[in-house]
């Protein structure tokens, strides 16, 4: 067997994934461009919300004040819904504002650390007034 036979299965595997995603991705067309827009900012700001309170819990604790271990685990669980909400919302709104994979992956790595997806927030915002798009309803929901 020559070498060329057998990289050929790593080019057939990544075009399958990349039908699969794309496949994917076109079903995720549920919201108008400014619905989505709409919840897009929403969970961003709640993002940086569960960051707040988490930070805010985690300097409570490190003052040894009553309670902290309980403000600490409710900060943590409210800031790991709204990180996962984040998420998860990144990709469900994605497809519907036009979004390709570079805006989705910035969306998502601003999304760890605290407070960037406000600022990624903004950028997107100011883009958005530079270059307005208009994404069709969906049709079939």
């Amino acid at each position: 067997m020559c070498m060329d036979e057998q990289a050929a299965p790593i080019p057939r595997m990544f075009n399958t994934l990349t039908q699969k995603v794309s496949f994917v991705y076109n079903k995720t067309h549920w919201f108008t461009d400014k619905e989505a827009w709409t919840l897009y900012r929403i969970v961003a700001f709640g993002e940086a919300f569960g960051w707040t309170l988490l930070i805010s819990a985690i300097t409570y604790r490190a003052f040894h004040l009553p309670g902290y271990a309980i403000a600490v685990s409710i900060a943590g669980m409210t800031h790991g819904l709204f990180f996962s909400l984040y998420f998860l919302f990144v990709f469900l709104t994605a497809r519907s504002m036009k979004w390709g994979f570079w805006r989705m992956s910035g969306a998502l790595v601003t999304g760890i650390a605290p407070y960037t997806s406000l600022i990624f927030e903004k950028i997107m915002a100011r883009d958005r007034k530079k270059r307005p798009i208009y994404v069709e309803p969906p049709e079939d929901i």
